[in-house]
């Protein structure tokens, strides 16, 4: 109804108002309304688009104001079959957003993080070529997670804290700094660094090069790192991690236990604690899955002993490699530490005899 070449003027009237809105993506359809969430958001997607299980895409926001972004795999049998949009409007209510929006699914649905792909994209080819992508960028400096608690008592699991490391993306002067659990500073620099990433080495290696490093001391240990960039913005993250080795030398008593309904068979596992500790043992699949507790107490330093029937909740488990995992909570902090699997067989109950009527 314009002629081409005349000036338009365009009014778009938000109900409710949206004045206090400093940023705002679009997407579709709605997820998470007021905390709950949409199950149909009467928007112009088919059912076909809502209802299979696809890979899927979500980006919402928690009640404090940080963005959650989420990606589901599918379309790949024996992996993941994906999420119908309303499956993924209920996992981003359960990790805490309170709106939400989807966005484009199928083999566009990837996340990445600082040059990571962290999901498995269901295209044959990998990530799609796609134009549009939601990006949050940092400026400041950027410290990866650690392993929350380390054990060096030579059981082989989690002997020793993954690389610490931290990363700035532009030219900024830094103080890196880790305290040792007694406030001591293990070590610290300060200087001029270029975009890149720096290592910290842990155990804090000694001044003298002639001089082992010693052993960590148990205790919270934190690493903290200070930056101003070029620009003059400044910016500082933290971890922390615990050193405890209350739990060493997990043990089995056999490798197999058969069950019955009626058996005796039993198993028995053990460690070494080195103080007093709160004290809990659970069993749990090979792959990890908890089954179910079998002890709970109070636990002074030394050997302890806890026993299984393959009883869990007065019922028979199936059989399969299990393993018993202990979890010591102390002054340092909870530990856990696990025993090599054992196989559980589940034997037949036994036929009571048929005994012949007399006559």
């Amino acid at each position: 109804e314009v002629d081409v070449g005349s000036t338009v003027a365009l009014r778009i009237i938000f109900r409710p108002e949206w004045t206090g809105v400093a940023d705002a993506v679009g997407g579709g359809p709605v997820l998470v309304r007021n905390g709950g969430p949409v199950f149909r958001a009467q928007e112009a997607f088919t059912s076909s688009q809502l209802a299979p299980r696809n890979p899927r895409t979500g980006v919402g926001q928690l009640a404090d104001g940080r963005i959650l972004m989420v990606v589901t795999d599918g379309r790949r049998p024996g992996y993941s079959v994906g999420m119908t949009n309303f499956e993924l409007a209920q996992t981003m209510v359960r990790l805490g957003a309170v709106t939400g929006s989807g966005f484009d699914g199928g083999g566009s649905s990837s996340l990445a993080f600082n040059g990571k792909l962290l999901n498995r994209p269901s295209d044959p080819g990998g990530e799609r070529p796609v134009s549009n992508t939601l990006q949050l960028m940092y400026f400041g400096v950027y410290a990866p997670g650690v392993l929350p608690v380390i054990s060096p008592n030579g059981d082989g699991v989690e002997e020793t804290q993954q690389p610490l490391t931290y990363k700035v993306v532009r030219p900024s002067t830094v103080t890196a700094t880790l305290t040792a659990p007694d406030g001591t500073v293990a070590f610290t620099e300060t200087g001029l660094k270029d975009p890149g990433i720096y290592p910290i080495a842990f155990p804090p290696v000694p001044a003298d090069p002639a001089v082992a490093p010693e052993a960590p001391a148990e205790g919270r240990w934190q690493l903290t790192v200070n930056a101003t960039d070029d620009l003059a913005r400044p910016s500082q993250t933290a971890q922390s991690f615990t050193v405890n080795n209350s739990l060493g030398s997990a043990a089995l008593s056999r490798r197999t236990l058969v069950v019955r309904p009626k058996g005796k068979q039993s198993i028995s596992a053990g460690a070494t604690l080195t103080r007093p500790s709160q004290l809990r043992a659970s069993v749990e699949t090979a792959s990890g899955v908890s089954i179910g507790a079998i002890a709970a107490r109070r636990a002074e330093a030394g050997r302890v002993r806890v026993t299984w029937t393959g009883l869990i909740r007065r019922s028979l488990v199936y059989g399969g490699l299990y393993r018993i995992r202990f979890r010591a909570t102390n002054e340092l902090g909870a530990v856990e530490l696990a025993t090599k699997p054992f196989r559980v067989i589940r034997a037949a109950p036994v036929k009571k005899k048929q005994t012949k009527p007399p006559g």
